[in-house]
């Protein structure tokens, strides 16, 4: 076994690590994700359409009749 052996031994070693935690971080920031689409679905009902202030930026909010939602960045009002 050479030096660069070891080398690329422990690189790959890096990367999996790295790899693991970046799957962890992702799966559970997609579970946060799905539980606020679903919350939000929830609390908008159906057919509607308003602008909302979040941290001092705007929004336009649109639902249709079947849950369905979009959040739209607005530059300027």
């Amino acid at each position: 076994m050479t030096g660069l052996d070891i080398e690329r031994r422990v690189a790959i070693s890096l990367a999996v690590g790295r790899y693991l935690r970046s799957a962890d971080r992702f799966n559970d920031a997609s579970k946060d994700f799905t539980g606020a689409c679903k919350s939000l679905s929830k609390q908008l009902g159906s057919k509607q359409r308003f602008v909302v202030q979040v941290d001092f930026k705007h929004y336009l909010v649109t639902s249709d009749r079947d849950g369905n939602f979009d959040i739209e960045p607005i530059t300027s009002l």
